[in-house]
Order: structure tokens, then C-alpha cells, then sequence
């Protein structure tokens, strides 16, 4: 009773914390620019000046690889490189006004007027915190004087746009994301520190309410009193709110913890086998479809390489190419076949609407998708435009759905897993949990000033 009291004074101010944060985050979302928005920013691929791919070997394999514009001259990007089509070399980095240029470009395309100003060089602050900016460090930091006084950050190292994000997106992730998931900087950026503090604040919080559920359970006796709570004012609030909302308390908690993963709890291995899909290409043959893109003058803003089975197709802004850069939509049976070399299935099908294990959050996911469901449990989703995996779900990634999204979004009844309906359900849930923690908070406090004045009284005088 006594480690529950006093463990609730400090802890039930983090989790009043959590549920407040809580109620934003079912409405905003942390800033981050989409591979789609940031290609909303690219200018036409200059074919004039490309395709100079240097000593680039022509049986070097690749995964991933695009060509653009990067401020007025044609880039390969390959795997984390950038090589410049129109010399032949490597490229180590971007100028200030190279990347101003870019910055630029992005604004325009999302409506973002007034001036770029100056670059700042910035290798880490609040909005490119986390490990995902780390390959792009450092940026070069443009502040725009439009009304929404927009950011955009500008890789150094690449050149693409990494993070943009406003003063209203500012405001509302300080009330929302960076409480919620204890994002500030100067904790975030020690990932190790920020992984062991929210693993053991997420224990104490299960703690403190597994031993609140087991006293409200003990004091409560409905077998021995008809009254609803033996207890009167704050503390009878607070015992019947805990009760009603223990469970629910619980399982966000818990599943909280469950969100950064605890000692690999849900760690996934990935699938190997939805490198079939694609099969082994390499930068001879990708050459070859780049230079009959040119030649047959596709006016592409990037062209995305999307291999199928060994063969090396481009995506020219949604569509399709084949190697000689003739136009070359999926069909049916080049889907079942991309099924087929995945492994035993036991079925396949194209999905018009997202399903439990393919689905977004604040924002829709791409459909429509190909789902193949092998016979061993995995899904794997595949993009029937390009032929590429977007998705795979395998048992470790099951599990994570309903242990961490599904109890702590409650997301799981379809139909009822955003919205309005839904966001003010979770509202008034977060209300019902946080009054049983605030009130506790407040007896807690209320308690040890209490203890504070006795032991004050009974201290023995000196002189």
C-alpha cells in the first residue's frame, strides 16, 4: 500500500503525462517527409547532360536505385550512394546553395512561399533526433519567412530533403509525440539512455497499476457490502475510477513498454524469401534501361527501378517501363507468378481495402495491394503497379500488431479504427483512465505532506 502510494506520487505524473499526450496523438501526427512528397520537389531529369555512369562495374548487384535531378544535373542514387550522371563520379556532398536550391524547389511544390534565407548547418536538433537521419547527417537548415514559417532540412550529404516541418506542427508534436514517447533531444539522441527509460518507466507504470487493481479488488468486497466503495470523496473517486479503467490502463502501459521491443521480445529476422520477387540485378542492366529511358525521351521527374524476376523495369512517375522503356503494366499473371516464387501459398489475392496486418494509422496505406499468404503464416503485400514487396508480415510482426498496436490503439474493429467515432471513444477512455491516476496523484500528494508534517512534528529539537 504504502511503495503503491508513493510510487503513484512520481509515476502517476508521468502516466497523467502519457494520457494527456495521448489525446493529441489521436489527431497529430510526428513530422516527416514521405518519399512521395519528397519527390513532389524534383525537377524533370536533365537527359542532356546524363548518363554518364563512371566506373560503376557492370556486375555490381543493387537493391535499390533512382535517377533524378539533384539541382540542375542528373544523380544515381544506388543503395545509399549518389553518383553524378553527367561526370561519371562519385558524390560526397551538396553546397549550401546547391541545397538551397533543392529546398527551394520543395517549398514551391507544397505551396511554401516567401524567402529561403541563409543556410544554418545543424547536425542534430529536435526534428531529426532520431537514428533514421543518421545516414543523411549533416543538414543544411533553411528557414522560410512564409506565415507558417516552414523548415526544411537538406541532407549535406546527399542532397535530399530530410525533414521539413512548420511552427503549428512544432507546437502540437510538443504536446502530442515528444511527451508521449519522451522524445526531447537531449534524451532521444543517447538511444541506449532513451531505451532503458522508457522500458523501466513502462514497468514501474504496469507496476503501480497491477498493485492499484489488486488493492481496488481487495478494498472493494462486493460479496461482503452492498456499497459500490467502502471509501468517500477523492478516495472513493479514485478507487472506483481505478477499477473501471485498470485493465485499460494496463494494457496501454504494457503495451507501451511493448513498443521499443524489450530485451527482443519481437524481434523479426525479416523473410528472405521476398528477395525472390526481384531476383539478382545489376548496374549493367540498369544501365541499359536508363539509357533506352533517354532515348526514348521519357519525361520523368525520377525514374525508380522496380526489378521483377531477375529483370530490371523503371518506374517513370507511376509508370511502368520495361527494359527497352516500352510502357509495361502488371497483369494478373505476372502477380501470380511473383506469388509463386515466394514459396508454397495458400492463397493470393488483390485487396481494394487495407486488411488487420496492412494498414496505416493517421493515413490510409497504398491501395490497391496484392496479398500473398504463404503456407507457413507470412504475408507478404506487393505493389501490383511495380511488382515491388511493400510489406511482409512474419509471426514476430503479427505478434508486435496486436501486443503493441492493436491494445495500445485499440484499432482492432474494422470500421471503427480512426475517425471521429473512434477518436472520441479513445477520448473519453484516456478521460476515465487519467481520473483514476489523477486522483490518485492527489491523494498521494495530499498523504505525503501529511507524513511530511508528522515527521516534521515528532523530529527532536536541538538547543
Amino acid at each position: 500500500m504504502v511503495t503503491h502510494r508513493y510510487v503513484g506520487v512520481v509515476m502517476g505524473l508521468l502516466m497523467l503525462l502519457w494520457f494527456a499526450s495521448g489525446v493529441v496523438m489521436l489527431f497529430v501526427r510526428w513530422p516527416e517527409v514521405t518519399d512521395h512528397e519528397r519527390a513532389a520537389g524534383l525537377a524533370p531529369i536533365p537527359w542532356e547532360a546524363c548518363c554518364d555512369f563512371g566506373g560503376l562495374p557492370d556486375d555490381r548487384r543493387f537493391e535499390r536505385a533512382a535517377v533524378e535531378a539533384l539541382a540542375g544535373r542528373p544523380v544515381l542514387r544506388l543503395d545509399g550512394e549518389v553518383f553524378d550522371l553527367a561526370t561519371g563520379r562519385g558524390l560526397t556532398g551538396v553546397t549550401s546553395a546547391e541545397a538551397r536550391q533543392v529546398a527551394i524547389a520543395y517549398a514551391r511544390a507544397h505551396g511554401v512561399a516567401g524567402d529561403a534565407g541563409a543556410a544554418e548547418a545543424v547536425v542534430r536538433d529536435q526534428w531529426t533526433v532520431t537514428g533514421y537521419f543518421n545516414r543523411a547527417r549533416p543538414f543544411y537548415l533553411f528557414h522560410f519567412d512564409d506565415p507558417a514559417r516552414t523548415a526544411v532540412y537538406v541532407s549535406a550529404r546527399d542532397g535530399r530533403v530530410a525533414q521539413a516541418v512548420n511552427r503549428t506542427e512544432k507546437v502540437l508534436s510538443w504536446l502530442g509525440p515528444i511527451p508521449h514517447w519522451l522524445y526531447p533531444a537531449v534524451l532521444r539522441a543517447d538511444v541506449k539512455l532513451w531505451t532503458q527509460v522508457v522500458i523501466w518507466t513502462s514497468l514501474a507504470g504496469v507496476f503501480l497499476t497491477v498493485t492499484g487493481l489488486y488493492l481496488g479488488v481487495v478494498a472493494w468486497r462486493p460479496w461482503r457490502d452492498a456499497r459500490l466503495t467502502p471509501y468517500r470523496g477523492w478516495m472513493a473517486w479514485h478507487h472506483l475510477g481505478g477499477l473501471a479503467a485498470g485493465l485499460l490502463t494496463l494494457s496501454w502501459v504494457a503495451s507501451g513498454l511493448l513498443s521499443v521491443n524489450p530485451w527482443g521480445l519481437l524481434d523479426s529476422d525479416g523473410d528472405a524469401r521476398a528477395a525472390r520477387v526481384a531476383g539478382a540485378v545489376d548496374v549493367g542492366q540498369l544501365r541499359e534501361a536508363v539509357l533506352a529511358a533517354k532515348a526514348a525521351g521519357a519525361a520523368a521527374h525520377r525514374l525508380r527501378a522496380a526489378p521483377l524476376d531477375g529483370r530490371v523495369y523503371l518506374m517513370a512517375d507511376g509508370v511502368r517501363l520495361d527494359p527497352l522503356a516500352r510502357p509495361a503494366p502488371l497483369q494478373a499473371a505476372d502477380l501470380a507468378a511473383a506469388a509463386g516464387r515466394l514459396g508454397p501459398v495458400r492463397s493470393a489475392a488483390l485487396l481494394a481495402r487495407e486488411d488487420q496486418y496492412y494498414r496505416g494509422h493517421h493515413e490510409p496505406v497504398a491501395l490497391p495491394v496484392y496479398r500473398v499468404i504463404l503456407r507457413d503464416g507470412v504475408r507478404v503485400y506487393i505493389d501490383p503497379g511495380s511488382g515491388e514487396v511493400r510489406r511482409v508480415v512474419d509471426a514476430e510482426a503479427q505478434g508486435f500488431r496486436w501486443a503493441f498496436e492493436g491494445a495500445h490503439r485499440l484499432d482492432f474493429v474494422d470500421g471503427f479504427d480512426r475517425g471521429p467515432g473512434w477518436a472520441a471513444a479513445m477520448t473519453a477512455l484516456l478521460f476515465l483512465g487519467g481520473l483514476g491516476v489523477a486522483t490518485g496523484v492527489w491523494l498521494g500528494v495530499r498523504r505525503a505532506s501529511d507524513d511530511l508534517r508528522r515527521l516534521n512534528r515528532n523530529a527532536p529539537r536541538l538547543g
